[in-house]
């Protein structure tokens, strides 16, 4: 069907030529602003959060590391790492994280926490959520697609639903992970030994 709908206007912040003297620019205290214009790297930062929201659930928009509750020494470890995966860029180098644990540990906050971190650096982002975009056959076709055209790929919930379809489905994106030398984040209840075997990771 064609659309027919206007295109919609949308208003481009003004970018100064100037240089905004912060390093993080979520931490600004101008925020972003010089001169009365945002300044390049502010402007950016709002285009990759914006990115970041159109491609993961809402729930988690508000995602970051300086808000993520820790509850014991366990997840501290996790986050340490996490922060060590992103500031060292490993998810440019092909590597990957399996965060594991049992319901309400923190798993996909923590990858989304991470991708967050990896869109606003300028890193390509993908999403497979097993529970939700896995419901037909045919609508995991058209996620892998959309995935396997980022710089990482996190696997969110992975074992939350139990079909031969699903992990033959996972086995591609390892695959094309592989190939390309991509990144890839697992969250998942299942024992990590185990899942390394059953996907030959």
């Amino acid at each position: 069907m064609l659309n027919t709908q206007p295109q919609k206007k949308t208003n481009t912040p003004t970018i100064s030529n100037n240089n905004c003297p912060c390093t993080k620019p979520y931490n600004c205290l101008t925020n972003g602003i010089i001169d009365h214009a945002f300044c390049s790297k502010y402007a950016n930062y709002l285009k990759a959060i914006s990115y970041f929201n159109d491609v993961v659930p809402k729930i988690y928009s508000d995602v970051s590391f300086t808000n993520f509750v820790i509850k014991n020494t366990i997840i501290k470890k996790a986050v340490y790492k996490s922060v060590y995966f992103v500031d060292h860029k490993l998810w440019q180098k092909g590597s990957g994280l399996i965060l594991h644990g049992g319901c309400g540990t923190g798993k996909s906050r923590l990858g989304y926490t991470i991708l967050k971190e990896i869109a606003i650096m300028g890193g390509i982002i993908g999403v497979v959520d097993v529970l939700h975009d896995f419901e037909t056959f045919e609508q995991a076709d058209e996620v892998l697609k959309t995935a396997l055209k980022s710089d990482i790929i996190f696997i969110d919930d992975l074992g939350a639903k139990d079909y031969k379809w699903i992990t033959e489905k996972i086995r591609i994106i390892i695959d094309e992970i592989n190939r390309s030398q991509k990144s890839l984040i697992i969250s998942t209840n299942l024992n990590p030994q185990i899942l390394i075997n059953s996907l030959e990771l």
